[in-house]
């Protein structure tokens, strides 16, 4: 798996549908780069693809399944933005195609802040009471939005 090809490809959609949304000014960093795979075997062999790319600073359950988050060594840097994480799932259903699943973006303000600001946008509410997210998906791009930095998801989940 090539992140970087993956990842030059699925900013450059992530960042056209951020300009049609209107929402560019108030994004401060791509944070997140999440994958998904379509077996647990290819989640294994991903995640040792990860680690020589970067240390594996969390893997936990969520909903029935293992997500394992690495933070880059190098950041990957494409179409005027770079990402520090990639996060990588267990598959849901095993039908998933392998690639990008989503870019996450942190927010200027808190995240009801930013809903506020786009009332016309139809937002997928995603995440949890630590790390809320608000989802579009246009066009084969998916992003989300979220007012903390994955680092700081991870730090406030460690500390329970």
């Amino acid at each position: 798996m090539n992140i970087a090809q993956l990842y030059d490809t699925a900013i450059a959609d992530a960042d056209s549908l951020i300009d049609r949304l209107g929402v560019r000014d108030e994004l401060v960093q791509n944070d997140t780069l999440c994958l998904q795979v379509p077996s647990n075997e290819r989640y294994d062999q991903v995640k040792t693809e990860l680690s020589e790319l970067g240390e594996l600073i969390s893997e936990s359950e969520v909903n029935g399944r293992l997500i394992a988050v690495f933070e880059l060594h190098r950041r990957l840097k494409s179409s005027g933005w770079s990402v520090s994480f990639v996060e990588l799932p267990q598959p849901k259903t095993g039908t998933e195609a392998e690639g990008v699943r989503h870019l996450q973006f942190v927010t200027r303000t808190g995240i009801e802040s930013f809903r506020a600001k786009f009332p016309r946008l139809d937002f997928d509410d995603r995440g949890n009471a630590r790390n809320r997210l608000l989802e579009i998906a246009e066009d084969g791009a998916v992003v989300r939005f979220h007012d903390k930095n994955m680092g700081a998801v991870i730090a406030l989940e460690t500390m329970g």
